[in-house]
């Protein structure tokens, strides 16, 4: 177009200048023309790039907390708590009362429900179930630490890592706690075991979560009852006498028990012994477990009446669980026990789950509360019931208060494949290949169940959640002063080393019998403090850390 205006110009002008009058004309044209483009409206304007921030332009985001990442994961689970500020069931039930938790060695809960021509197993927790809130669908969460990590986790809320104890992996660590949590309400707490302290670490371990005072075998009577040492009946006597004193002092209690009669081989000498089975009963393992656990019931049963007449019942708020199982599947088919016993058993939901109980004070009717569990749940509905509320502590729980939810979901590992997991419904365990080939039985009829794909969202939730806690555990700040050192496996003073089958490295790592109580590991060095007791044992009584609120 430009040049036919230019041969236009030049056609008219028939002079030496035209030339240079059509160059400049047609100089002016194409400015024109460039200024026209350059200020074009935004809509006809042409694509450009745009503009890369510098690393100096760019401000870097803080890396969300894993307790902002736990509430973040936990919306997307129907876990149905009630809104903040709403009621809630049995809160601060126990408020400013004492607290007695016992855990209860290789307790299944199927024995509560058992008996023998007429005789049963279990009838003080029997009893207390129908009396208290009880939980009849908590399973085992428990790693290569069998009764310590099951203490970890009622202890803490927090998930054991599986192959690693975490008595012996964690004990350098600033532990949140429910000791902690009480000791900041001026709570005087303790804990009692028949065994060495330095037994799995517990030396270590009972400062770590906070217990001012441990009381381990030099407190209680020389008299070997087991492989252990004294009976649950001299470990509740002790525990007794030890209360009212703290009582006399005008201090409330947190006083933990766990016991041990109840600990495999299952072997309670004739004349101890108070279930009589019949001559023609037939499995002998299963009878030893059946007279073991019968007998700490009983211990049980006369810790109780203790509390009663002292008075201490009706002001304490009273919890009782169990650590693991005690049959071991390899050794215990479905079938027999269920022929030997009349009651249905399943190699999955039977083995490995275990009773809850909690009784309130003054209760006097029970509450059969069936929402599925863990032993990390222990901690939150223990809380509620004392009155605690954990986000204004802003505690970090990885279980939930089984009294308020709408829907549980607990994860398990170690003793069944990475990605099994107990909810509502079922039990799913993963397969080889994760969820894809993984099965899932009915926990009520314990029938398999076949449509298990509309659990994949419950895998890849208890997945993350596991994993946050694994990392959570993991960044706990160090204790000071507090060194870990790695040491040979050992046994227990004078404790025969069960047969290798149940335990020897031609175990499978998922099947290793959980009532031996599993290798040493690592180990703390043993603290040298002490003084002498009355009784002439030395008084295991540790000072609280410089950041302990009892300080």
């Amino acid at each position: 177009m430009l040049l036919g205006v230019v041969k236009e110009l030049m056609n008219r002008f028939k002079s030496r200048y035209a030339r240079y009058i059509a160059a400049a004309l047609s100089t002016a044209l194409i400015a024109g023309a460039v200024l026209l483009y350059r200020n074009l409206p935004a809509k006809l304007q042409p694509e450009t790039k745009p503009h890369s921030l510098t690393k100096k332009e760019v401000k870097p985001q803080r890396e969300k907390t894993i307790p902002e990442k736990l509430e973040e994961l936990d919306r997307t689970y129907p876990i149905g708590e009630p809104p903040e500020g709403s009621a809630r069931t049995y809160w601060g039930a126990g408020k400013g009362k004492n607290l007695i938790v016992v855990q209860l060695e290789s307790f299944q809960n199927f024995v509560l429900n058992a008996s023998v021509q007429g005789h049963q197993v279990a009838p003080v927790m029997k009893q207390l179930s129908k009396e208290s809130l009880y939980f009849p669908y908590i399973f085992q969460q428990i790693g290569v630490g069998n009764t310590s990590d099951a203490e970890f986790a009622a202890s803490t809320s927090i998930y054991p890592i599986g192959f690693s104890a975490m008595s012996t992996t964690y004990a350098d660590r600033k532990l949140p706690s429910l000791a902690k949590l009480l000791g900041r309400n001026h709570y005087v707490t303790a804990t009692f075991h028949v065994n060495d302290v330095t037994f799995w670490n517990r030396d270590q371990m009972y400062p770590a979560l906070g217990f001012h005072a441990y009381y381990d075998k030099p407190y209680f009577s020389k008299v070997k009852f087991s492989r252990f040492g004294a009976s649950d009946e001299e470990l509740f006597r002790v525990g007794i006498r030890k209360m009212k004193t703290m009582r006399k002092l005008d201090k409330r209690f947190y006083a933990q028990f766990v016991t041990v009669t109840s600990h495999s081989p299952y072997k309670i000498k004739e004349a101890d012994k108070r279930l009589h089975l019949p001559d023609d009963f037939a499995d002998g393992r299963l009878g030893d477990y059946l007279t073991a656990v019968n007998y700490t019931d009983y211990a049980l049963g006369t810790f109780i009446d203790k509390l009663k007449r002292s008075g201490l019942w009706d002001t304490s708020v009273v919890v009782i669980y169990g650590d693991h199982f005690g049959l071991h599947k390899r050794y215990h088919r479905p079938a027999t026990v269920s022929k030997a016993l009349g009651i249905p058993y399943h190699k999955h939901i039977s083995t490995y789950n275990v009773p809850l109980i909690i009784h309130l004070p003054g209760q006097r009717e029970g509450k059969r509360i069936e929402r599925t569990g863990g032993q990390i749940d222990i901690l939150p509905t223990v809380a509620n019931v004392m009155g605690i509320d954990l986000k204004q502590e802003k505690f970090t729980a990885f279980g939930h208060d089984l009294a308020n939810v709408g829907h549980n979901i607990v994860g398990s590992r170690y003793y069944m494949p990475a990605g099994s997991f107990f909810n509502d419904d079922i039990v799913f365990v993963a397969g080889k290949n994760g969820f894809e080939d993984g099965k899932a039985y009915d926990l009520r009829t314990m029938l398999p169940v076949q449509n298990v794909e509309r659990y994949r969202p419950d895998f890849e939730f208890i997945q993350k959640r596991m994993g946050l806690s694994d990392r959570y555990v993991k960044r706990l700040p160090a204790r000071p002063g507090v060194k870990l050192e790695s040491q040979s496996k050992q046994e227990p003073a004078g404790a025969k080393v069960p047969p290798k089958a149940e335990t020897g490295p031609g175990a499978k790592p998922g099947e290793k019998q959980a009532g031996n109580d599993g290798p040493a590991g690592l180990r703390a060095k043993p603290s040298s403090n002490g003084k002498a007791g009355k009784d002439g044992s030395k008084e295991r009584i540790k000072q609280p850390e410089a950041d302990h609120p009892a300080r």
